[in-house]
């Protein structure tokens, strides 16, 4: 009889697909960017999916308490909040910043250039504070840069008028180089960079997208 997956694992389920695609890149890390990557899902599906702001905004303002704290004052039992607590003590600053770049998207549409650069630099901050937990500061801007990238192809894809969409395309930056320990986020920075350079057409879905992750995997380019 299979054993049951460990209760980490399920948090796959709230990755988005490039992330889960990201992952398999991601070695002996791997706890650390499934925090990270879920984290984002999961935020991510609360603000898109929000059929009121406010409540969007209260939602998001009970995950910045809890970021707020020490891993021992937080409630237990959700994997993906203990999973933070085991991976990210010290660093959640970089979680805090993300969940408030996504909160930037629930601002009245069309969303206005500081609205959407917040949910950009949201994004860069969690690509430098991956670099800072996993002991490669001097990567850190390079990874931030690469996390802007998927940001901008995300927003071409959640955009809602033309305006948002040419926001999201008016900067096609190349791939900045990183060091293997940082591989989940050249496979995300390569695949938007590819996306938002074909004007923003998805990241995966397409014949070839599997063997450009796969090239971007192994090498970082």
């Amino acid at each position: 009889m299979a054993s049951a997956p460990a209760p980490a694992e399920d948090l796959l389920e709230e990755c988005t697909e490039v992330a889960r695609i990201a992952l398999a890149s991601a070695g002996c890390n791997r706890a650390v960017w499934l925090a990270a990557f879920a984290l984002d899902g999961r935020i991510g599906r609360m603000v898109l999916g929000a059929t009121e702001p406010l409540l969007g905004q209260m939602r998001l303002a009970w995950w910045r308490d809890q970021l707020a704290v020490p891993g021992s004052a937080r409630p237990q039992g959700d994997p993906l909040l203990d999973l933070i607590g085991a991976e990210w003590a010290g660093h959640e600053r970089a979680l805090s910043d993300l969940v408030d770049g996504w909160e930037a998207l629930l601002g009245e549409r069309p969303l206005s250039e500081p609205a959407m650069q917040r949910f950009l630099d949201g994004r860069g901050a969690l690509g430098s504070g991956v670099a800072q937990r996993l002991l490669q500061p001097e990567s850190a801007h390079p990874a931030a840069e690469a996390s802007r990238l998927w940001a901008r192809a995300d927003l071409a894809a959640y955009a809602g008028d033309a305006s948002e969409r040419e926001h999201a395309l008016s900067v096609t930056a190349s791939l900045p180089r990183l060091p293997r320990e940082l591989r989940p986020l050249s496979v995300v920075g390569g695949l938007a960079g590819r996306s938002l350079c074909r004007g923003g057409v998805p990241m995966v879905g397409d014949r070839f997208s599997p063997l450009v992750a796969l090239r971007l995997g192994l090498f970082g380019r």
